[in-house]
This record gives C-alpha cells, sequence and structure tokens, in this order.
C-alpha cells in the first residue's frame, strides 16, 4: 500500500500577501518561497477568517470558522477536547509535532514553568513569545551564552504572583530595530534548526510538523544584513484616502523606511525556510512530503492609516500569502497561480485529502487538492470568504468578501461596502452611496447565506461538539 504523506507546514505570523516575488511583488527578495511556489500552487486569493492570531490559528487548525472553533478574539483558548490537525492526523498514525509559535494558550497570566498541554502533539517546543518567557528559545541561547540579547525583557508586578509587564524595545513596526545578536541567533533560525533536527530524527516516520516562525510579527527586527540588503529598494507607498492620511502623521519617506525593515524580516525568514527546504531535500523527504506555507493573518503597513491587525478585516490584515507543494513523487502540474477564493479554514481538509483519510463531518472548509491537481472549478467552488471577530459582551464584526465586493456589518449596526472592481484598495466606502443599492443588497445576500453556511453542525455531528 502506497504511503501516507508526511505534512510539513511553514508557518509564519503577521505576514502580508504581497511579499512575495513569485506573487508579483519585484520589490521582494524571497528566492525559497518563489522556488517552493514553483513547485506547487501559489494561491493568489487567500484569507484567514479572522484577522487575529488565536481565533486564526484555532479556525485554522481544527478546520471550522472562529465562532465554532470557540474562539473569536484573542484571549480565549483553544479547548484542549478540540479535535484538531494534530489530534486527527495523530489518530491516524502521524508522529505530530510543533515547533516554535502556536498560540493556543495565553501568554499572560500564568507561571511559564507550568507544563504547557500537550494538545495532541508528540512533539512540542513551544515559543510563543521569543524572549518573553523561559522556553526552549530562551534556553537555546543561554546554551550560546547569548541570553543577553532577548529581545523583550520581563518584570513581575509587585503582589500579583505570576503576573508580567513587558520593557525593551517597541512592539510597533513603526519602530525597526537590527538584531541585535548573531544572525543565527534569532527565533527564526531556531525555528528552523530544530525544524530540521527533528526532520533528521523521523526520516521513517509518518509526520506533521508545524514549524511555526514568530515573524514577520513586530518588533521588525531584522539582522543587519537584510536592512541592508533592501536599503535602495523602491517599495510601495501604503494605499490611505485623504483622511487615514492623518491616522499615524508620518511622512512618505518613513513609512518607505518602516515597509522596506518589515520586507527585510521577511527575508530573513525565506532564508531560513530555505535552510528547511534544503534539508527536506538532503534526507529525501520532499519526494513524499506535502509543503504548505501561510501565515495567520497580515499587517496593514500603513494601509488605511493603521498598523498591525484586527477588525473588521480589511484586505492589509486578512488577505495572506499561500503554497501548497505536493509530494515530489506525484504527478501534477507545477509552478501554478490558482486565483479561486480560498481559506485557512480549507487547510486541515486539504492535508486529510492528501493523506486519504475521511474528513469528520464537523470540518467546515474545502480541500485544495482538486486545485492543486487543476481538476478545475467544477469540484471546487466558493461565491466569498467569511471574515469574523467578536469581543465578548462588546462590539463585533462580520465580512464577506467575494472577487468584486466587501462587505462588513458590526454588531451595532455599522455597515462597509467597497466595490472591488473600481476600489481594489478598499479606499471608499460606499455604502451610502445610492447608486450602488444594488451591490449592497446582493452583499447582505450573501453575508445572510454564509452565517447560514457556517453555523457550528459540529454538536449535532459529532454528539460532542
Amino acid at each position: 500500500m502506497e504511503s501516507r504523506p508526511n505534512i510539513l507546514l511553514l508557518f509564519t505570523d503577521q505576514q502580508r500577501w504581497d511579499t512575495l516575488a513569485a506573487a508579483g511583488c519585484p520589490w521582494m527578495q524571497t528566492p525559497n518561497l518563489d522556488r517552493l511556489a514553483a513547485r506547487g500552487t501559489l494561491f493568489t486569493q487567500a484569507f484567514c477568517n479572522s484577522p487575529l492570531c488565536m481565533p486564526s490559528r484555532q479556525s485554522m487548525l481544527s478546520g471550522r470558522y472562529p465562532a465554532s472553533a470557540g474562539c473569536t478574539e484573542n484571549g480565549v483558548e483553544m479547548r484542549e477536547d478540540m479535535p484538531h490537525a494534530a489530534t486527527i492526523l495523530g489518530a491516524a498514525g502521524y508522529h505530530t509535532a510543533n515547533i516554535g509559535k502556536l498560540h493556543f494558550k495565553n501568554h499572560s497570566h500564568r507561571d511559564h514553568r507550568d507544563p504547557h498541554p500537550s494538545y495532541g502533539f508528540d512533539t512540542l517546543l513551544i515559543s510563543d513569545e521569543p524572549g518573553m518567557y523561559e522556553d526552549p528559545y530562551s534556553t537555546w541561547l543561554k546554551s550560546r551564552g547569548l541570553d543577553d540579547i532577548r529581545t523583550w525583557k520581563l518584570e513581575s508586578f509587585p503582589g500579583r504572583g505570576h503576573d508580567f509587564r513587558i520593557s525593551g524595545p517597541s512592539r510597533k513596526v513603526t519602530d525597526p530595530i537590527p538584531f541585535e545578536g548573531p544572525d543565527d541567533a534569532s527565533h527564526s533560525s531556531w525555528v528552523a534548526q530544530e525544524t530540521c533536527q527533528f526532520l533528521s530524527q523521523h526520516v521513517n516516520d509518518p509526520f506533521f510538523c508545524i514549524a511555526g516562525f514568530f515573524a514577520p510579527h513586530s518588533p521588525v527586527n531584522p539582522p543587519q544584513k537584510w536592512l541592508d540588503a533592501y536599503r535602495d529598494t523602491e517599495v510601495p507607498l501604503p494605499e490611505m484616502n485623504d483622511s487615514e492620511r492623518e491616522n499615524l502623521g508620518l511622512s512618505d519617506e518613513e513609512w518607505i523606511s518602516i515597509r522596506r525593515a518589515y520586507y527585510a524580516l521577511v527575508s530573513h525568514v525565506d532564508e531560513e525556510l530555505g535552510r528547511i527546504l534544503d534539508h527536506l531535500d538532503n534526507l529525501g523527504l520532499t519526494e513524499n512530503t506535502l509543503v504548505v506555507f501561510t501565515s495567520d493573518h497580515g499587517d496593514h503597513l500603513g494601509d488605511h492609516g493603521k498598523i498591525h491587525k484586527g477588525p473588521p478585516g480589511l484586505d492589509s490584515c486578512a488577505h495572506v500569502p499561500m503554497i501548497v507543494s505536493p509530494p515530489g513523487s506525484m504527478e501534477v502540474p507545477r509552478g501554478i497561480r490558482c486565483n479561486e477564493l480560498v481559506e485557512l479554514v480549507d487547510f486541515l481538509p486539504t492535508c486529510l485529502d492528501f493523506a486519504r483519510i475521511p474528513c469528520p463531518p464537523f470540518l467546515q472548509g474545502k480541500s485544495l487538492k482538486p486545485l492543486v491537481m487543476d481538476s478545475g472549478d467544477e469540484v471546487f467552488q466558493r461565491n466569498s470568504v467569511f471574515i469574523e471577530w467578536r469581543r465578548a459582551y462588546e462590539d463585533g464584526w462580520k465580512a464577506v468578501r467575494t472577487h468584486e465586493a466587501w462587505y462588513a456589518r458590526s454588531r451595532g449596526g455599522e455597515e462597509m461596502l467597497f466595490d472591488l472592481r473600481e476600489d481594489p484598495h478598499q479606499l471608499t466606502n460606499v455604502v451610502e452611496d445610492p447608486s450602488y443599492r444594488d451591490l449592497w443588497d446582493q452583499m447582505r445576500r450573501e453575508m445572510l447565506a454564509k452565517i447560514f453556511e457556517v453555523e457550528d453542525q459540529g454538536r449535532r455531528a459529532s454528539g460532542r461538539y
């Protein structure tokens, strides 16, 4: 019987969709992600289902939309009994691993000396916030005599037990700084090293491994060599309308400098991803390994006069890069660009499809394998992607995006509508424009249909959820 493929997820944090040269971004230096794209399918219209870390990650790895997964806001921890990629693939005989960022649990208000729940992973090297807490990365730095280069320092709140406050460099993308240690001591380097070691130890095991990079999440601290590499690069300015331009009060020159530093950090991650891809090749594992690259969400990076991410889920923070590279032994089209609307919730069904494992009825995404196999749109059809965020007992947003339009409505009744055909950068809200009444009506109907489509059917389907 043909063996099941290994599955390797290269997972970054807060990486925008327009950060790959292969995606038509000539200002980027991403040779390793470009060669991965040449091996598989580059999805140009991939979107996260929530524009924040914890809900996006829980949704993606559980194969369920954020509300169904029980997390629509940062601060809500993953239930330990929630089925997800590690438990489902582990039950099928995979050795499961997470190296680096996972972010199923909160960072603050807990003692990090306590064991982290396994969440079904056989190998677990958690480093969700590099340098903040005692974790495998900080232990590795100590072993090299480099514990003084931590990005953050911690101080205890007096009388608050094991609660902490953070001191040190700013975590705003508007305050980039060079990494202060050797290039090979960065968190991205540590993730790459540990992932390579894991691969060497599991050459003969079917494995599911997440290489969880923290970058390019702020602080934006690339090695100096990558800052130098972008010193004279022409980069695009943020997209803002006149009112948004005043939000942060930064000049075009300042935004160019900020963006160059962010792109430099992406290139450092690309360099470390290249180490993993090379090691996969050298071990002979590429022939039987499904490799997926994506990010949990993007970063406004000045678009709309904003930084970081968050609701209502505009493209600048919801549109993410995604590459699916099938095992080298499979006869599939390579170097394909797919423009279908896809979501992070599709990740787990895709993995199960490639692994020939039945998809549980409570999963809500769709397998991307038909698109990767170039079997056409007849098998994979989606009218819109769905993005949601809600804070308990407070406001929330739900958004739908088609190829032609983007529409969002808040819990309080505020609405936003963008005609992407005329306004691809979402700069003019036309929800009050009478000439867009038909589009408004169409998108409201699409949202209602999507809400019914993504209702949590898991409780009834599984008897538990």
